[in-house]
């Protein structure tokens, strides 16, 4: 296959991304490092008690490094580096260490969901899935290649699409949120709630019931925006952006928003092809 040159929205779509993956990267590895106590040799995912998994009883001493805190502590600083490198300015807007700086916050993820043993928020798995696209797209920018970078931009799409639908349909299967309940059930919890958000949400179950089911119908249909005029589009990814933010402030998800953000550039430029291809533009 001929190789296909870049096109300046290309490189645009990898410098919005790569902004934003940095600052989800900064903010993550600042939570971790804040929450450090949980593995320290007294806390909760230290090595004694970790070492007590089945299959990890018995290891080579050696292993025990791997889980300790001044590890953990160099894998974070790496994913630190990696998003200020991310931010540096380049005179072509894409810079040679971009692909360095990815694959070593995708290694932090992958080291950090290995290590923590119990599963994160959308964010962690979002962060990864957009640092391994970053990484392609940037591979294709720095080789001049397109159709690499297009993969790229695909897989983004791909898994934002993927990632909005499952959790409407997921939704769409609970009774507690067909009827209504989970917006005041998730503001009442300890970790996610939120006591104005509560309060306000007691009394009025019909508001409950329409933000539920607004939240179930929007994730379901996202796919349709590779189908919108590109007015509708940003629109939409507005309104789904908002929703995010949202939950930032009610809900605490502070590193929620950046990574999903992120696959918004790659969304915007699969929705171009697709209507490009299919004669809709």
């Amino acid at each position: 296959m001929d190789r296909v040159d870049i096109a300046p929205d290309i490189v645009q779509c990898l410098i919005i991304t790569k902004i934003l993956l940095a600052a989800w990267s900064l903010l993550s590895a600042a939570e971790w490092l804040f929450n450090l106590h949980l593995f320290r040799s007294d806390g909760l995912l230290s090595w004694k008690i970790l070492g007590l998994r089945p299959g990890l009883i018995g290891a080579p001493p050696f292993r025990s490094y791997f889980y300790s805190e001044s590890f953990i502590v160099s894998v974070l600083l790496s994913r630190i580096l990696g998003g200020l490198v991310l931010l540096l300015p380049y005179p072509n807007h894409a810079g040679p260490g971009d692909l360095a700086a990815s694959l070593a916050i995708l290694l932090s993820c992958l080291y950090m969901s290995w290590r923590s043993r119990f599963g994160g928020d959308g964010s962690d798995q979002m962060g990864m899935v957009v640092a391994f696209g970053a990484a392609i797209m940037s591979a294709g920018v720095a080789m001049d290649d397109a159709s690499l970078a297009w993969c790229g931009i695909f897989a983004l799409a791909g898994q934002a699409t993927l990632a909005y639908f499952a959790a409407g349909a997921a939704k769409l299967a609970s009774p507690v949120w067909r009827e209504g309940g989970a917006l005041l059930g998730v503001m009442q919890t300890q970790s996610y709630g939120d006591s104005f958000a509560a309060r306000f949400a007691q009394d009025r179950p019909g508001f409950c019931t329409f933000v539920c089911w607004l939240t179930i119908v929007t994730e379901t249909l996202f796919p349709l925006v590779f189908i919108l005029p590109p007015g509708l589009l940003m629109a939409s990814l507005a309104c789904f952006a908002a929703f995010h933010f949202s939950n930032a402030w009610f809900m605490g998800l502070n590193a929620f928003v950046w990574p999903f953000l992120a696959t918004y550039p790659s969304v915007i430029l699969a929705s171009s092809a697709i209507r490009d291809w299919a004669g809709l533009a």
